[in-house]
């Protein structure tokens, strides 16, 4: 009886007959979920990119403005980072310009904003704000100096289900830094642009 079977699987293992029909049943499925998933993870760094590269976009504009910026201004920035992505209307960005007050080169400074505005009513930072979440983030700062943080943030949306390809919905953020270009500091308006 073992003979038997051994020599069966050999004959099976040898066998090269078989029906097109019934392989592609069986990779056809596989083959469309790595298409549709390798899509899906192309898409989402795609999406990031461009978020990022909006971002410097929004940032460098800002460097350079020697001009004092108001809500319309930051408006407009808004509306430039949302075409850049093709975000729609989910996107925001929060304009923050952070100096340093104490120990600049150390590890125990103390930063401090001269302003903080947002798109789209979403929260402005206070010193205490700018020590909690951006410390860690922002440069060595020399005394004297100012940076512009720039936080833009929109919702990616996969072009396919998540339950198929493992990517759902989420929220893009980052963060860039610049300095000030062809002014010693941006100003807005009715703020304290300070010293």
């Amino acid at each position: 009886m073992w003979t038997q079977t051994r020599a069966r699987a050999a004959r099976f293992g040898r066998d090269e007959d078989a029906s097109v029909t019934v392989e592609a049943v069986i990779i056809l499925p596989i083959l469309l979920w790595a298409f549709l998933a390798t899509y899906s993870w192309f898409d989402a760094y795609r999406a990031k990119s461009l978020s990022l590269k909006a971002n410097y976009a929004v940032s460098d504009l800002m460097s350079r403005e020697t001009r004092v910026l108001d809500m319309d201004y930051l408006n407009g920035a808004e509306e430039v980072y949302e075409y850049l992505t093709r975000s729609g209307t989910d996107a925001w960005i929060r304009v923050t310009v952070v100096h340093c007050t104490e120990d600049c080169g150390e590890p125990g400074r103390k930063l401090e904003r001269d302003w903080s505005k947002a798109t789209d009513n979403m929260p402005t930072y206070t010193n205490q704000d700018v020590m909690d979440h951006l410390e860690a983030t922002v440069p060595v700062i020399p005394s004297g100096e100012r940076v512009i943080v720039v936080e833009t943030s929109m919702v990616y949306q996969p072009p396919f289900s998540q339950n198929l390809t493992g990517i759902g919905r989420m929220t893009l953020r980052d963060v860039v830094m610049t300095r000030p270009r062809f002014a010693p500091q941006l100003c807005f308006a009715g703020e304290n642009c300070g010293t």
